[in-house]
């Protein structure tokens, strides 16, 4: 296990050459409590793989901890053949944000990599976009923005992670591709784009997930797999070469029941000042009356309308 202190922040590293299971069993508490379940692959499952990593790919796990306790988790999965690395799920506890932890953790995972020379031509993120979180660091807005302060790009095009449930709903499996280039490139060809997505889809998922699934199930993730990187080659030939950071915060889709909630609560507050303000300076009820009517009618809207909550929130919430 190897360490690298900032100010009041430590990093832990783990590896498959030493790895102490009872400290990193900690860090994964942080992982567990503090990321959505909806996507988020069993702690059990990570440390299976630490333990027997399949050929190809080399495995880090770094613990983030503040003052000796730990707070921060993520992932790397590095394949030195294809100089390619992913990065999962980073995750720090709310306790530790406000010292600034992400941009710590950031910081000692990129000296802790130039110090044990780990370079590649790309290394890669994923942005589920539709877990509904409203977590100020864990939400898809935040974690695309910061992302893009250490220098990833976002991928335009659209984009499915492909985690198994994409078998039974593609899309709550809709992405953000964020991609950090050692070059600093705005647009990649779509044939670089699809080696990367080959990586991603049947060597970094199907490779780990289908031996853990049963045969029906792990054919039918298989052919979900295969299905969709023909779709995306079709986009991404459609669209060559492919722009990297060519999208607003705005155009990463939220989950549909946190957006009405966010647009419902946003047209509600201004309708009762509205109402409000007209109460108090109107001559007459039948004023108020209208306007209540009209401000009924705005929130059916929001409610049942898509398209006129994304008008709102554009109007109103710039970071939804």
């Amino acid at each position: 296990m190897v360490r690298r202190v900032r100010s009041s922040f430590e990093l832990e590293v783990f590896d498959q050459s030493n790895s102490g299971l009872r400290r990193l069993e900690e860090f994964l508490d942080v992982y567990v409590r503090h990321l959505t379940p909806k996507h988020r692959t069993e702690s059990n499952q990570l440390i299976h793989y630490l333990r027997a990593p399949l050929e190809g790919r080399r495995i880090i796990y770094f613990g983030l901890t503040f003052r000796d306790r730990p707070c921060g988790f993520c992932a790397l999965m590095y394949y030195p053949a294809s100089r390619i690395g992913i990065f999962d799920f980073i995750v720090i506890a709310p306790t530790a944000r406000g010292h600034g932890a992400y941009f710590a953790f950031a910081d000692l995972i990129s000296e802790y990599l130039e110090q044990r020379r780990i370079s590649a031509d790309y290394f890669i993120a994923e942005v589920i976009s539709d877990d509904g979180i409203s977590d100020s660091l864990s939400n898809p807005v935040a974690l695309v923005r910061l992302l893009r302060i250490q220098g990833f790009r976002r991928a335009r095009i659209t984009y499915h992670a492909p985690d198994p449930s994409m078998v039974d709903s593609l899309r709550s499996c809709r992405s953000s591709l964020m991609v950090a280039s050692n070059h600093g490139r705005e647009n990649i060809s779509a044939g670089e784009f699809l080696r990367i997505v080959d990586l991603i889809y049947f060597n970094h998922y199907l490779l780990w997930f289908k031996p853990l699934l049963d045969a029906e199930a792990g054919a039918k993730y298989e052919l979900a797999l295969r299905d969709e990187r023909g779709r995306l080659a079709q986009r991404a030939n459609a669209h060559d070469p492919i722009v990297l950071n060519g999208m607003k915060d705005a155009d990463v889709r939220l989950e549909h029941r946190s957006e009405r909630h966010r647009a419902s609560l946003i047209i509600f507050l201004t309708a009762s000042a509205a109402i409000g303000l007209v109460a108090a300076v109107s001559p007459g009820a039948l004023t108020g009356w209208i306007f209540v009517a009209l401000a009924a009618l705005v929130l059916l809207l929001a409610i049942f309308s898509r398209r006129f909550r994304r008008l709102i929130l554009k109007i109103f919430d710039p970071a939804g």
